[in-house]
């Protein structure tokens, strides 16, 4: 069984003499065709268009007007909410006794912090500040944890290396939880 195959641009030459021509047998091929694909052709055509007319009139009768008054109500939601937070931010406000109250407490600890350093006692700065206190304030609670500083480390980097340090917590690791109120991964405290 000896097989001859031909060649695959033989038999295209064949259909397509030219380009863009067809030969006799193609078109005899062809003609049984004709009508329906010209059928289809005319529908396609016709729901591409069709598609394309629905969706131009579609868009051009939409009137755009309420979007400007979403917008101008989104804003004002954010205004009323960013005054709200101020609002509350203004609450924790010290008045003029108290802020007097706690400037004098933070003296009265320097000053013993500066008496201790000059006798070479170690000076810690919460149990001075805490000693000096008489009454428990959350501004004070608040001042004294933002103030802490721990060991031997975190004093040395503070000092010759002041950037390296998150300046809040006078930690190595920028915004990590206190590790004595270590809380849950989600808190934010």
């Amino acid at each position: 069984m000896n097989r001859k195959y031909v060649d695959s641009r033989q038999a295209a030459k064949t259909w397509r003499p030219k380009s863009g021509s067809m030969s006799p047998g193609l078109k005899r091929a062809r003609a049984p065709f004709l009508v329906r694909n010209v059928i289809t052709g005319i529908i396609l055509g016709t729901f591409a268009v069709g598609v394309y007319t629905y969706s131009i009139r579609a868009v051009r009768q939409d009137d755009f007007g309420d979007i400007d008054d979403e917008a101008k109500a989104q804003r004002e939601a954010e205004r009323l909410a960013q005054l709200e937070k101020m609002r509350r931010e203004s609450a924790t406000v010290l008045t003029v006794g108290e802020e007097k109250d706690v400037m004098e407490r933070a003296a009265r600890a320097v000053a013993k912090e500066i008496n201790s350093a000059r006798l070479g006692a170690p000076v810690d700065e919460i149990s001075s500040l805490r000693a000096s206190q008489s009454q428990s304030s959350p501004v004070l609670t608040e001042i004294n944890t933002r103030r802490s500083t721990r060991g031997v480390l975190v004093g040395l980097l503070d000092k010759t290396l002041p950037g390296v340090l998150d300046p809040s917590r006078k930690t190595l690791v920028w915004g990590a939880p206190d590790v004595d109120n270590v809380g849950t991964a989600s808190s934010k405290n």
